[in-house]
């Protein structure tokens, strides 16, 4: 053999055994990828448990006993499952003893951290996040062990304003980025925090006059999204967060949408989002509001009135305007804006039916509104409901069907439960329930205005609501 033909056979064995390390090379990557994947899905899996966990970690644990080792400073005496179990009695333990135990307990520390992370309220005292956020802080800590990819030190994250820092990071990627991005971080929707990055990016990117319509479109229409909006059973959703994070989201999506920067087809959309049947939430239009719309009123009150009022111009010029083209009742009734509260439109099935062919043609607002009316099986009458904090007005569409006023419990005790399925239904002829009956004779707005005025109903007063 020639040296240049044993020379060709050394270059073709370098060939196959590069060609060998590179396989090689390629398995132990793909090897090392599918192991990094079954590691995170393992520590998911036990973040979504770790909750449940802990319920039945206080339920079969005798906290007491725990506390009283920790105050005693008697480390050596605490089981494994205890010292386990520290991290999330963080509120019993306070901050002092904490510091203690994580000394000696160093890799209890990210368990702390995502404790206080799923805690993360707030309402909370700011000094005190502050304290138990510096208390992780002066601690060295590995970030994988948290799986931590949030652009900002854990200090931080934890910090009275660390929702607001997390958004201001992110203010240049669209929200469902951002979603994602929490995720990957271990704050899915389940987690009060990411909630309240949500909003707080909503918020900025609106202070910063940037545009918000793309946020809100993911709310409104992505399944994910709507896990921070009202629903009901029948949505599409990924999963319902916590209350304290959709109240938060909500007020901040409010606030987007009296700001007018939401697309004029997205803001329908969001309206009827708002007032879904929710069990929690509930129709903001009553009188009285449940805890969680009080909450968001409190957030911002203009923003949450603007809505409302809003939402009854809607309902009541499309009524006045589609089923009766009454335009005198239509400006009549809007002086009463401040005062009602709530409206219900039921259409007779002709107007209805006639609508739904053209509702593409209406203008949006009005599309909504017609989406939100009930159809009447029988009859040729529509029916309108105006209620106020007290009273019940209904007007009907044909020409000489006089208005019924009623006071709720008696409209009520009138319908007894039973659902609407003819506008003479909502009549009394004979007076038994009914509080008033107005007529459309010349003159009637002077006299309807002295008859409401009897009543305590004035022009555009606001209504003080109460919690329920």
């Amino acid at each position: 053999m020639g040296l240049d033909d044993w020379l060709d056979e050394i270059g073709e064995r370098q060939k196959v055994v590069l060609a060998g390390l590179g396989t090689f090379q390629q398995q132990v990557e793909e090897g090392m990828q599918q192991l990094f994947l079954r590691v995170e899905t393992a520590q998911q899996r036990a973040d979504d448990r770790e909750p449940d966990r802990l319920v039945r970690m206080r339920q079969t644990l005798d906290v007491a006993a725990v506390l009283k080792k920790l105050h005693a400073r008697d480390f050596a005496s605490l089981t494994r499952r205890e010292r386990r179990a520290v991290p999330g009695l963080w509120r019993e333990v306070g901050p002092k003893d904490m510091a203690w135990f994580l000394t000696l307990s160093p890799d209890s520390l990210p368990r702390l951290v995502r404790q206080r992370l799923r805690d993360w309220s707030s309402s909370e005292d700011a000094a005190s996040q502050r304290e138990w956020a510096t208390l992780v802080g002066q601690r060295p800590l590995e970030k994988s062990a948290v799986r931590w990819a949030l652009p900002t030190s854990v200090e931080e994250a934890l910090g009275p304003d660390g929702p607001g820092t997390l958004a201001k990071h992110w203010l240049a990627h669209p929200l469902g980025d951002v979603v994602e991005m929490l995720k990957n971080s271990g704050l899915k929707p389940g987690n009060p925090y990411a909630g309240h990055v949500i909003a707080r990016y909503l918020l900025r990117r609106l202070q910063a006059r940037q545009d918000v319509a793309e946020g809100v479109k993911f709310l409104v229409d992505e399944p994910l999204g709507r896990s921070w909006m009202p629903h009901n059973n029948t949505d599409d959703v990924a999963v319902s967060a916590p209350l304290e994070a959709r109240v938060a989201v909500v007020a901040a999506t409010l606030a987007c949408w009296g700001n007018g920067q939401v697309a004029s087809d997205v803001r329908g959309r969001l309206e009827e989002r708002l007032i879904a049947r929710d069990s929690v939430f509930g129709d903001p239009r009553l009188t009285t509001l449940s805890k969680a719309w009080q909450a968001v009123r409190v957030l911002g009150e203009a923003a949450f009135d603007e809505f409302l009022a809003a939402l009854i111009q809607q309902d009541l010029e499309f009524f006045f305007e589609r089923a009766m083209h009454e335009q005198d009742r239509r400006k009549f009734w809007l002086n009463y804006l401040g005062s009602i509260r709530r409206t219900t439109c039921w259409l007779d099935s002709v107007t209805y039916d006639a609508l739904k062919l053209k509702c593409a043609t209406l203008p949006v607002e009005q599309q909504a509104a017609f989406r939100r009316a009930r159809r009447l099986p029988g009859g040729d009458i529509s029916a309108f409901q105006l209620s106020f904090e007290r009273h019940v007005v209904v007007e009907f569409s044909r020409t000489g069907n006089a208005t019924y006023v009623y006071e709720h419990k008696q409209l009520a005790r009138m319908l007894n439960g039973q659902p609407v399925v003819h506008a003479n239904e909502l009549k009394d002829p004979d007076g038994d329930y009914r509080e008033d009956r107005l007529v459309h004779t010349p003159g009637w707005q002077l006299r309807f205005e002295q008859a409401l005025l009897d009543l305590g109903v004035a022009k555009d007063r606001r209504v003080k609501r109460t919690v329920r």
